[in-house]
């Protein structure tokens, strides 16, 4: 009977029940035909006439399934959109039965999955290289893919190079990370794409950023400098980094607004800044704030000081 297509869906599969629990007949088979470097030919016999079967599949070894519906009145289908010579793993499953499972390999040659290399790693920056594999000339498209593994997040692409069909042998690529967390641990990887085939994804290479976590600044207001219209301020912070972008903020009242008055660009962990023009007599709250492009990372503690008068 022809083989019928139908949607794909990642899927894990469930273990084989043991023999004897079911009621339902599992799929007799299935047999595996490979056809070209990306499809096999599956099929299978069956006592029953479901309304569906299950089709599942994936790489030897590994658990993450791909499946696809089949009407109960057919016992064959096509699996395509493999990678070529690769090993995998086929069942049948007719509503709680699984078949046996069967393995069959594509033909063809894999594409070998890039290798990564990190370097100068800073607070928020680091520099990443792919090296993928001698491709003969043929064109290739780079894939890199980065996330944080403080939490649960999910990979998302660095950039994309353009294809490259001069490199007769290993053809390694450049990639920057920016606007990375201080102190924070990244996970890195990478897959190559060439003449229709994808890679594997390469192994998992992890990095730490430089500096302390939080990076908090710090103000105080320099002993006996408050004149009638200035007042001289000391601020610090234990990130250490090539550059940091600090902005001071005042206020007249602690539960009023705090208002920027001046960006400094710095590559010490401490210093002063002077604020003139003032009111005498008059009390003022002030803050330090450490910059990340134009967004505020992380706020001082407010400080009071009142200028003579």
């Amino acid at each position: 009977m022809a083989a019928k297509s139908s949607a794909k869906t990642a899927t894990t599969l469930a273990a084989v029940p043991e023999a004897g629990v079911l009621a339902v007949e599992a799929p007799a088979g299935p047999s595996a035909e490979v056809l070209s470097d990306t499809s096999v030919s599956l099929s299978w016999s069956s006592a029953d006439d479901p309304l569906t079967f299950l089709v599942a599949w994936a790489p030897a070894g590994v658990e993450a399934w791909s499946t696809a519906s089949v009407p109960g009145d057919v016992r064959s289908y096509v699996v395509d959109g493999l990678r070529p010579g690769t090993s995998y793993t086929f069942q049948v499953q007719t509503q709680s039965a699984w078949s046996a499972p069967v393995e069959a390999a594509t033909t063809g040659m894999a594409l070998e999955a890039p290798v990564l290399t990190v370097s100068d790693i800073l607070d928020r920056n680091a520099n990443i290289t792919v090296l993928t594999p001698s491709l003969a000339g043929r064109a290739r498209l780079v894939e890199p893919q980065v996330r944080d593994t403080r939490q649960d997040s999910p990979w998302y692409a660095i950039t994309e190079v353009p294809w490259n069909v001069s490199a007769m042998g290993p053809y390694e690529a450049g990639f920057g990370l920016r606007g990375l967390s201080t102190g924070a641990t990244y996970a890195v990887r990478a897959r190559v794409t060439a003449d229709g085939m994808t890679s594997d994804w390469s192994q998992e290479l992890r990095f730490t950023t430089t500096g302390t976590k939080g990076g908090k600044p710090s103000v105080s207001v320099v002993p006996d400098s408050a004149t009638y219209s200035s007042v001289k301020l000391a601020w610090g912070t234990s990130v250490k980094s090539i550059a940091r972008i600090f902005r001071w903020t005042r206020a007249t009242s602690p539960g009023w607004p705090f208002l920027p008055q001046q960006v400094m660009y710095s590559t010490e962990l401490s210093g002063t800044f002077t604020d003139t023009g003032l009111a005498s007599g008059t009390d003022y709250w002030y803050t330090v704030e450490w910059m990340r492009d134009v967004r505020t990372y992380s706020v001082s503690n407010p400080v009071a000081v009142r200028t003579r008068g």
